[in-house]
């Protein structure tokens, strides 16, 4: 086995070369978000006492590649008694080295440098075992083959640990090991959701956040519950600051599909009639249908538009990416976008940043509720969500009654209209004309903060405000008309 150089939580570097070949070493690769990486610390700094570092090297590998404050913060409640370093794996390199994928993992070590054993997983079977192997090895100078060569029967075949992709959902599938279950997904370490268990797989799908996920399957061995996780990563396809440096996640590649094929035949059927191949894809990806708006190619069987069934290493790539895909079919639509100012993401060619490209319960297939779908990019609109007078667009969600979404003329904020035509869309335009207050004219005084059109001029939005405000009538001011006027 190579050595490998870190640093450590302390900031101090680290170097394996100093212990390898002298002394066996477990190390223990975990996360702080991984609840048995945690609960197994303890036991760490037991065996490490019991032996003392003469006899044993306990190593920690740690695996969050960000938020190194809160890991910091995290391992200050143990400062007093951990008495092991803790390297940071910021950048994978170790744990590939060890081919971990799953957390948490701990590879023993013996005086020689080889590798003796490796555990997966931590329950109290497993803690048993590895008290076993390190006394043996300690003891006796050898892991007996029995412990060895155990392997954890629970295993995560999908996804792969420490990869990315962009999907805002995943299955999670794994072998059952011959347990019963029930098999448990949690993710980041708040909600849950029941695994389904048949034969010897287990499968669950479950959302992603954007930003890391940590999936952890806990199940029942031996009398006390046992996990295995991994991390994935979401990044988003636009915007700063949510990236990472993990390879993209994909799961037709040779080496799985070589795995899955035992029971699963991998190679569409139907000898390139389109039909018969959207079937053989449905048998698996089955939750892509029974909404109620579904794209179009789907349920006339046509998969094949989109994917290409014979691209290599990776199957089923798409044929081109981004909005020049869609309009392969959606050509009507792009004469709609050549207007003087785009909504961002189709100005990127992202139509799937708001459109499901397969289904979706909401109309257009766009991936959630209108109004919940525009503040999930401009998030700083939510607070207005809690004041107690709303626009009703903005209050019912209607945001493309005001804006339009996808491409205008307008360059402010992709309004539909500017200034009070804008507000004649909805609202009477003979009992606007009534209005008595002086719009399109310059105010008689000034208020601090009010708007004006380019001209000086009082509009709609001088006494209103376009979302929710907590004074009457929309009023931007607190006491509504009584703020600037005397009643």
């Amino acid at each position: 086995m190579q050595p490998f150089t870190g640093t450590t939580l302390g900031g101090e570097t680290f170097d394996l070369a100093a212990y390898l070949g002298k002394v066996p070493i477990l190390l223990d690769f975990g996360s702080i978000y991984c609840s048995s990486c945690v609960t197994s610390i303890p036991h760490m700094i037991t065996l490490q006492n019991r032996y003392g570092s003469e006899k044993l090297r306990v190593v920690g590998i740690n695996l969050d590649t960000y938020g190194l404050a809160r890991v910091r913060r995290f391992f200050g409640t143990f400062q007093r008694s951990i008495n092991f370093p803790i390297v940071l794996d910021l950048e994978l390199t170790v744990s590939r080295t060890f081919h971990v994928t799953t957390l948490p993992t701990y590879v023993l070590v013996d005086a020689s440098g080889a590798v003796a054993a490796t555990f997966v997983g931590y329950d109290d079977q497993t803690a048993r075992r590895i008290d076993e192997a390190v006394r043996t090895l300690v003891e006796e100078g050898a892991v007996s083959p029995a412990v060895a060569q155990t392997r954890e029967d629970v295993v995560l075949l999908s996804p792969d640990n420490f990869t990315k992709t962009y999907t805002d959902h995943i299955s999670v599938v794994g072998l059952t090991g011959g347990h019963e279950g029930p098999f448990t997904l949690r993710l980041n370490g708040g909600s849950e959701r029941q695994a389904i268990a048949y034969g010897r797989m287990f499968w669950v799908l479950t959302p992603l956040s954007l930003g890391s996920n940590f999936i952890e399957i806990r199940y029942r061995k031996g009398g006390s519950e046992a996990t295995q996780a991994v991390v994935i990563f979401r990044e988003p396809r636009m915007g700063e600051g949510l990236e990472i440096a993990f390879p993209e996640y994909k799961f037709h590649t040779p080496d799985r599909e070589a795995r899955c094929s035992p029971c699963h035949a991998m190679d569409a059927e139907g000898a390139g009639e389109i039909e018969v191949m959207t079937t053989f894809c449905l048998r698996c990806h089955s939750d892509l249908g029974g909404v109620a708006y579904v794209h179009g190619p789907i349920p006339v069987g046509g998969c094949s538009p989109c994917h290409d069934f014979t691209s290599k290493p990776h199957k089923y790539d798409l044929v081109t990416e981004g909005s020049d895909l869609c309009f392969s079919c959606h050509d009507d639509i792009r004469d709609k976008f050549a207007r003087p100012y785009l909504h961002g993401p189709v100005a990127m060619g992202l139509c799937t940043l708001c459109h499901s490209p397969h289904s979706s319960p909401f109309k257009f297939q766009i991936r959630l509720p209108e109004g919940d779908m525009c503040l999930s990019c401009h998030e700083e609109l939510k607070a207005l969500s809690s004041r107690f007078v709303q626009h009703v667009p903005f209050q019912e969600g209607r945001c493309s009654g005001c804006h339009e979404p996808h491409a205008g003329d307008n360059a402010e904020y992709l309004l539909k209209e500017t200034g009070g035509k804008l507000c004649t869309l909805c609202h009477d335009e003979e009992a606007m004309a009534r209005h008595r207050h002086p719009v399109g004219r310059a105010p008689k005084f000034a208020v601090a903060g009010m708007t004006v059109d380019a001209a000086g001029n009082l509009t709609c939005r001088s006494c209103h405000e376009p979302h929710a405000t907590d004074s009457e009538k929309l009023s931007p001011v607190a006491g509504g008309c009584a703020g600037c006027h005397k009643m």
